[in-house]
């Protein structure tokens, strides 16, 4: 499946090219009015035809009115004309999903309630909540069954992609090798570990006894973890750190990337769940709790084969897919009114 990222946290291949309003809302939910939009043009309240299917103004309105607010708060007011060549430009998106989804119904294609509900419990899985999920779908004023049936028909047009444009299209081996050596470290993906840590300072002006009693009190906390204490908690209690308001949490990090070198060393030693001894550096005596630990993947052009063959199919199909829809319209009935 061809996607390409969006607002609407993932909207499918066809969103490319025909680039469809952004959290537009649907036709009925907006008049279309130009008074107070910012525009300096007028439209007509259909737009085109597409074999005898109305497009309404409002289908393109909510999007239109933003590109050009978005340009004004630049300080690159649009013109009439470039106005309406922005608005041609939304037609033209909103003919090709016109066409794709007729296509899909004259193919037999339709796309089950599982396949919508697979796709949205994959978007919201890229969201740290439900709650902020919904935020979106309000700012966009966007019910969930709307956005559903947005997403059905953004399904829809790329089944249609696929069944038309995939079987006709081959990858030799030789475009998938030549591939891998061009990009075999971005295929690669290195070991990351997720870590907290606990500081005690050392007062350099307290010689032996001030380490020894920063000492003292790291190994008390140790003992208070052994006997099942939380770490981010005891973190927050004890750490000395501008880390200590959030557990101590290092977040993610590499063997090779950019944090602190002891405390790479230390991770890296160890396994999830795992803390580590006392160890000292240049702010004090600190421990650390590896909390999360995500394998890492050395790509082979045996193991990288599929994903790369997705890949290139994707850029043959978005390649092939401006030429498709350039023949749907011509074998369709359109008639544009601006």
């Amino acid at each position: 499946m061809i996607s390409a990222k969006r607002f609407l946290f993932l909207i499918p291949a066809v969103a490319a090219l025909v680039w469809f309003s952004s959290g537009a809302v649907p036709a009925h939910s907006h008049t279309g009015h130009d008074h107070g939009s910012g525009l300096s043009i007028t439209l007509p309240d259909v737009l085109a035809q597409v074999d005898g299917r109305d497009i309404p103004k409002s289908s393109i309105m909510p999007m239109l009115v933003k590109n050009v607010e978005r340009y004004k708060e630049r300080g690159m007011a649009l013109s009439p004309q470039q106005q309406k060549v922005a608005a041609k430009k939304l037609l033209e998106e909103e003919i090709h999903r016109s066409l794709l989804l007729e296509k899909a119904k004259v193919l037999g294609v339709s796309i089950t309630d599982q396949q919508v509900d697979e796709k949205v419990n994959s978007i919201k899985s890229t969201f740290k909540s439900d709650d902020l999920f919904k935020k979106q779908l309000k700012l966009r004023n966007l019910t969930m069954d709307q956005y559903r049936a947005k997403l059905r028909d953004d399904l829809l047009m790329d089944a249609v992609l696929e069944k038309e444009l995939s079987g006709k299209i081959n990858i030799p081996e030789s475009a998938i090798l030549d591939y891998f050596q061009k990009n075999k470290d971005n295929l690669s993906k290195p070991e990351k570990r997720k870590a907290s840590v606990i500081l005690i300072k050392v007062d350099p002006q307290s010689g032996s006894a001030g380490a020894l009693k920063a000492r003292e009190k790291l190994e008390d906390i140790l003992s208070q973890l052994k006997s099942g204490k939380d770490f981010a908690t005891m973190a927050k209690i004890y750490s000395e750190d501008s880390l200590a308001s959030r557990g101590g949490d290092l977040g993610w990090f590499t063997q090779g990337g950019h944090m602190f070198a002891p405390f790479r060393e230390q991770a890296f030693k160890l396994g999830k769940g795992e803390v580590s001894g006392i160890f000292k550096t240049g702010h004090g005596l600190q421990i650390l709790k590896v909390t999360d630990v995500e394998k890492g993947f050395q790509a082979t052009p045996e193991n990288s084969r599929d994903t790369i063959r997705k890949i290139l199919l994707e850029q043959e199909l978005k390649k092939q897919t401006r030429p498709y829809l350039e023949s749907l319209k011509q074998e369709a009935n359109v008639k544009i009114y601006f």
